[in-house]
Order: C-alpha cells, then sequence, then structure tokens
C-alpha cells in the first residue's frame, strides 16, 4: 500500500518506470523468443504490410521489422546504461577530487575538463569510430571521452558547498582521513543531484547513438540498430512510410521513459530534501 500510495504522488517516476521496464522486456524477449531471426531475408516478403505474422511489416529485404526494431532497443539500451556507468564513475572521482583539493588543483582540474568538453563529444565519437571502426565499443568510448565533464561540475560544486557544513569540519576535528570524509560523509550527501544528472545521461546517448547511426557512421547494417532502421527506411518511405514510422516511435518512447525516470526521481529527491516524504 505504501509503495503504492508513492507512486500515486509521483506519476512521472511510476510512469517511466514502467516504460522503461517494459521496453527492457520486449528488447530481451522478442529477439531471443521471435521465429524470425533479425537478419534473416525472405525475397517473396519484401516491402510487406503490417500482419499478425509480421506486426510491423517486412523491409526491402524481407526482415521482420518487428524482431530488427527490438533488437536495435537493445543497443540503445546498451549504449545508453553503459556510457552512463563510465561517465558516472568518470564524473563522480573528478568531481570529487576537484572539489575538496580545492585551490590551484581544482582550478587545473576544471580546465583541463573545460578543454576536453570544448570540443562536440559528435566529433570524439565519429573520429574514434573512423579510426576503430564501427562498433558499440567504438560508440561508448567516444561518448565517454567528454560526456563525463557535465557530471563532475555537479559532483565539484556538492563538494565544495558540502564540504564548509559543520558536520564536515566536526568529522575533520575528530581526526577523520580524507578519504572517509570523502566517501562516507560527503559524497552520500550529494546522492540527490549526481543520481538525476547520471539518469539523464542516458537519453543523450541513445539519441547520440541513432543520430550517427542515422547520418551513417554509427552501427553498420545488418546489425540492427534504431537509427540504422531509421536510415534505411528512408528509400522506403514512399512505397512503405511505416518502415521509418516504427522505429522513430519506438525511439521516442525509449528516450521519453528515461526522461520521465530522470523528472520523477527529481521530484522525488526534492520532496525528500524538504522533508515532505
Amino acid at each position: 500500500m505504501q509503495l503504492k500510495t508513492y507512486f500515486r504522488k509521483n506519476p512521472m517516476l511510476a510512469s517511466g518506470i514502467v516504460l522503461l521496464a517494459v521496453m527492457v522486456l520486449l528488447s530481451v524477449l522478442i529477439p531471443a523468443l521471435s521465429p524470425y531471426a533479425a537478419t534473416a531475408q525472405n525475397a517473396e516478403l519484401r516491402n510487406a504490410p503490417s500482419s499478425f505474422s509480421h506486426l510491423f511489416g517486412t523491409d526491402k529485404f524481407g526482415r521482420d521489422i518487428f524482431v530488427r526494431v527490438f533488437a536495435g532497443t537493445r543497443i540503445s539500451i546498451a549504449v545508453g546504461i553503459g556510457s552512463a556507468l563510465i561517465c558516472g564513475v568518470a564524473g563522480i572521482l573528478y568531481g570529487c577530487a576537484a572539489g575538496y583539493a580545492g585551490g590551484k588543483a581544482d582550478m587545473l582540474l576544471m580546465r583541463a575538463a573545460d578543454v576536453i568538453d570544448a570540443i562536440p563529444s559528435l566529433l570524439y565519437v565519429i573520429l574514434i569510430m573512423l579510426v576503430m571502426g564501427a562498433s558499440i565499443g567504438s560508440i561508448l568510448l567516444g561518448i565517454c571521452i567528454g560526456g563525463w565533464v557535465g557530471l563532475a561540475r555537479v559532483v565539484r560544486g556538492e563538494i565544495i558547498r558540502l564540504k564548509a557544513e559543520d558536520f564536515c569540519t566536526a568529522a575533520r576535528l575528530l581526526g577523520v582521513g580524507n578519504g572517509r570524509i570523502l566517501f562516507i560523509h560527503l559524497l552520500p550527501n550529494a546522492a540527490g543531484p549526481i543520481i538525476v544528472n547520471l539518469t539523464l545521461l542516458i537519453p543523450k546517448a541513445m539519441f547520440t547513438e541513432a543520430f550517427l547511426s542515422f547520418v551513417g557512421v554509427g552501427i553498420m547494417a545488418p546489425a540492427a540498430s534504431l537509427g540504422t532502421l531509421i536510415q534505411e527506411a528512408r528509400s522506403q518511405i514512399q512505397v512503405a512510410p511505416s518502415q521509418m514510422l516504427y522505429p522513430i516511435l519506438v525511439l521516442c518512447i525509449l528516450i521519453l521513459s528515461v526522461n520521465l525516470t530522470g523528472a520523477g526521481l527529481e521530484k522525488t529527491i526534492g520532496r525528500a530534501e524538504e522533508g515532505r516524504w
């Protein structure tokens, strides 16, 4: 009953979690249980309309779009969560080091971060993919080179604010070590903004992967990335416009689910800090 009441007070978080859970389940179960492989071609069923056998129809090679869309969803989720975890670890550690050190060390660390952030993240991704080839690993590396900087700034600001609080001063007077102060006292108190910003890194990475695949420098065929599916459907837009519609719709729902979850978490953390939960 408490959980039901909690979600009733925060419908954005409940909607985001439900939508995201459904998308994750579909991305795992449909490619695994479907009788059609994501790359299986059938020349007799090219550009077939939606039917009971092929819910989203087939593409110009006779491949089942329903299976390919949710195989692509799995790639988007992997890129989003993977980049958020890597950027999260890097941003938290870097922001903690800069914020807690202060002084010249803080200035040097943040100016270095500014230099990295000055170059657009898409340029990093494109350059790395040209060198390493199109793969999930190269996309993750390109996104994560500069993707942690924004989170590092947030963490730094929170650490600077919290280390001036009385509880931190009391810990120093008691002889508590710097590592314990940072990771036991300061970082847990900064968890709210960190979690929210970490959540918002996921849809950004998903959109970046989809955009790169759409312009032809991301995941390459026959792999079924959502961006790849949208790009492939461009040539068939006059013959079968639904081939582009389905992956766009699924991508929008996927990004919406993560954004709703992030907004719901922000609302929850804000109310918790005000003592209303």
